[in-house]
């Protein structure tokens, strides 16, 4: 695979090749990571535009969702590495988990595209990512293949919190599960 910012256009292609409307996929975008309100209790940020450096850190590829004019929501996040360290994890993850804290239906991840395998780092330290993949070896077919199937579970997990969050949905069981591949 290629080297991380050429492997985001890759990826960024392949990914509008998958997404229909509502979604939309946006390289660079920027995602709160709190909303305060000053001594005038006035909100600090304005949620709907988010800007890098204003309580908001940019990520490499978001998938958002339309939910009608003007109201456009962060559903998945890809981060990408060439290899992952133990510092990456640490930081991904601290980040995922402050994104969470605005936005409790995103969802997550890395994808590292040097990587034969997922390291034992990962699941070792993480503690907010939802996900991980390593696409070292992968052909563009096998890649596309991936994506397109991450994309849809992860969108549908992202869709089903939200209802758990602000809808009446009720659920008897959750639970956190490692899939082999």
């Amino acid at each position: 695979m290629a080297k991380e910012s050429p492997f985001v256009d890759s990826a960024l292609e392949l990914a509008q090749s998958i997404l229909l409307p509502p979604l939309s996929l946006q390289r660079s975008a920027s995602l709160l990571y709190q909303i305060a309100v000053d001594n005038e209790l006035s909100l600090t940020v304005d949620p709907k535009s988010p800007r890098r450096g204003t309580s908001a850190f940019q990520t490499d590829l978001c998938v958002f969702e339309t939910k009608r004019a003007g109201i456009v929501i962060p559903r998945v996040v890809l981060e990408f590495k060439t290899r992952i360290t133990t510092h990456d994890v640490l930081t991904y993850s601290t980040k995922a988990r402050k994104h969470k804290q605005v936005y409790p239906y995103l969802r997550y991840g890395l994808v590292m595209s040097e990587e034969p395998h997922i390291a034992g780092r990962v699941f070792n330290h993480n503690e907010a990512l939802d996900f991980a993949v390593a696409v070292g070896g992968y052909s563009i077919a096998a890649f596309k293949e991936l994506l397109a199937h991450l994309l849809n579970e992860e969108i549908a997990a992202s869709r089903e919190l939200e209802a758990i969050f602000f809808g009446s949905a009720k659920r008897r069981l959750f639970r956190s599960a490692v899939v082999a591949s």
